[in-house]
């Protein structure tokens, strides 16, 4: 067992992916009246993180996850002026190269979807920060058994 775990360990540093290489595993964040700080896997990431308080991004994480359990984190954060309902929503997302999906309306392939609670939004609204994590398992074969 162990030397498997040697192998995913030296092919994660050699920037293999456990995401099929006609695959797209890809996150997607819109904020309105809050700024986003993401990070994957413990690590920030600048490109899907904004502070101006509206953005609308996308990118690939084939390279960032390991075959396995992974997180995302999302540091959610006021911003002025505070709108009354700040949002969020992120959506992680498998595709395959050429199709063209919509990246802020679920969809079969979708890994998982989040947007503010009540709740959240409130908080945000009144000036406090918050983080949402969400986990998620990447399996190669069952990435490559939705292309069938």
């Amino acid at each position: 067992m162990r030397w498997i775990s040697a192998i995913a360990s030296a092919a994660a540093l050699l920037g293999c992916s456990p995401v099929p290489s006609d695959m797209f595993l890809t996150l997607s964040i819109s904020t309105d009246g809050a700024a986003v700080e993401t990070s994957i896997n413990g690590k920030a990431n600048a490109f899907l993180s904004g502070d101006s308080g509206s953005m609308v991004t996308s990118a690939p994480l084939n390279k960032l996850v390991r075959s396995g359990e992974n997180e995302v984190s999302f540091e959610i954060s006021p911003v002025q002026p505070l709108p009354e309902t700040p949002g969020f929503f992120s959506k992680l997302e498998i595709s395959i190269k050429g199709e063209i999906i919509d990246t802020m309306v679920e969809s079969d392939r979708t890994i998982f979807a989040r947007e503010l609670t009540a709740e959240e939004s409130a908080k945000i609204a009144d000036g406090e920060s918050i983080t949402i994590t969400e986990k998620f398992t990447i399996d190669r074969a069952a990435l490559k058994a939705m292309k069938n």
